[in-house]
């Protein structure tokens, strides 16, 4: 469960930027779930971050996709002295030098992780962590600062913290996060931050290779028949869903790639890939024709795509997080996908949460909660901000599409007026 998110000096987020999903007033349970948490007791399911094209928004999502990859491979996929692929504020001298920071809240197994981190392209320059136990206070657990003066690391750790501390710390390198070094090196204490980090889901805007689906498909049996209900909500129509297996043909597809492209590929040779077909009813007879997935629409390609993802997140709690949910969708296909997640679960399972940006201004009044809208907006110095629709305490019956278009809440594009161009 995600609780909040901030980031501050990295790409065009300059200031620190909050983000939350903390559900604000009595957010009803089809938007929010029940954490059993008393610091963070409601957690709203669903979040929608707007704004017009270059205002942060995709920035945003690669700022936890570079936490994400920095937690689980800092400790094994770098050496000492790689570099860091920090990307710090640029229109501004100072925030050029100052490192990128990420602070993270989030909830696994029932304990609430506090943990944050700055860094530039050469080290870790601070790491901190602070934990709730399940009906205890606030305990600190590591305070890691690295100071340019004596270019020496301070380390302090809580009286509640356990484990081979010595020994974590001696194997920390200075591009290494403590926390992803001391659980490869076994401790069970903070494996569920890294556990956590590993089930956050992310996905870019090209969305989500269909193979993952298909391969659901294949070794789940029980799994076939949730894939047609999920598509047949969505009023994508099947009959039947079978994958089939096909080699890879070299000699087909290589005139539409470029050599070093062949090159890297060519131990590919007999390699299979998975083709899923769709089977329909043929008029006049019970038989079924079946078309592949590569024959359907974009947007069908694209549900099928999110199907086992989508059935993942709920079923293990996940977050995920969209860039463009709604690209290449019809409006009704990016509602469907939001109340899918905003659906109630039955108990144990009801902590699925998904992040995405969209430009879809119809989810403002259909499938979103008020508390659940965002806003990314960019100022004449380049510098992004990150703002939720209650601050800008709109009406009780406003209509917010029609607010947001007409400019209310900023983050929408200045369109010059229209004018030949000769």
């Amino acid at each position: 469960m995600l609780v909040s998110f901030n980031v501050e000096n990295w790409t065009c987020f300059r200031d620190r930027q909050e983000f939350s999903l903390e559900a604000v007033g009595s957010a009803p349970d089809e938007y929010a779930f029940d954490t059993n948490v008393s610091k963070y007791p409601r957690l709203n399911r669903v979040s929608a971050i707007y704004g017009p094209n270059g205002s942060g928004k995709s920035r945003f999502v690669d700022a936890l996709a570079f936490s994400r990859s920095l937690v689980l491979e800092s400790a094994q996929g770098a050496q000492a002295g790689d570099s860091i692929d920090t990307q710090p504020f640029l229109f501004d001298i100072e925030a050029r030098a100052k490192p990128c920071r990420f602070d993270f809240v989030f909830i696994e197994n029932g304990v609430a992780y506090e943990y944050s981190f700055a860094v530039d392209s050469e080290r870790i320059l601070g790491e901190w962590l602070y934990v709730r136990l399940p009906g205890g206070r606030r305990r600190h657990w590591l305070t890691r600062e690295y100071h340019p003066r004596s270019k020496a690391f301070s380390w302090v750790f809580g009286a509640t913290f356990r484990g081979s501390r010595s020994t974590w710390q001696k194997a920390t390198r200075e591009n290494a996060l403590f926390v992803s070094t001391a659980v490869q090196l076994n401790s069970d204490l903070l494996r569920p931050i890294v556990n956590w980090f590993r089930n956050l889901a992310i996905v870019g805007p090209s969305g989500i290779p269909s193979d993952f689906t298909s391969k659901n498909f294949q070794e789940e049996p029980a799994f076939r028949a949730r894939l047609v209900r999920f598509l047949k909500q969505a009023d994508i129509l099947v009959s039947k869903i079978r994958v089939r297996e096909q080699e890879v043909d070299l000699d087909e597809i290589g005139p539409y790639l470029p050599v070093r492209v062949l090159e890297d590929i060519g131990d590919l040779e007999g390699a299979k890939i998975r083709v899923p077909e769709f089977g329909l009813p043929v008029r006049g007879g019970n038989d079924l024709a079946y078309l592949e997935l590569g024959e359907q629409s974009d947007g069908t390609q694209r549900v099928y795509s999110f199907a086992a993802p989508w059935l993942d997140v709920v079923d293990r709690s996940r977050v995920v997080v969209v860039d463009e949910l709604d690209r290449s969708l019809h409006p009704h296909l990016v509602q469907f996908l939001i109340r899918f997640i905003n659906l109630p679960q039955p108990a144990g399972r009801d902590g699925a949460q998904l992040v995405a940006t969209v430009h879809d201004t119809l989810l403002l009044e259909d499938a979103l909660d008020r508390t659940q809208i965002w806003f990314t907006e960019k100022g004449l110095d380049q510098a992004a901000t990150l703002t939720p629709l209650s601050a800008y305490r709109p009406r009780k019956n406003e209509s917010l599409r029609r607010g947001y278009l007409g400019g209310r809440y900023g983050a929408i594009p200045n369109i010059a007026e229209l004018e030949a161009i000769e």
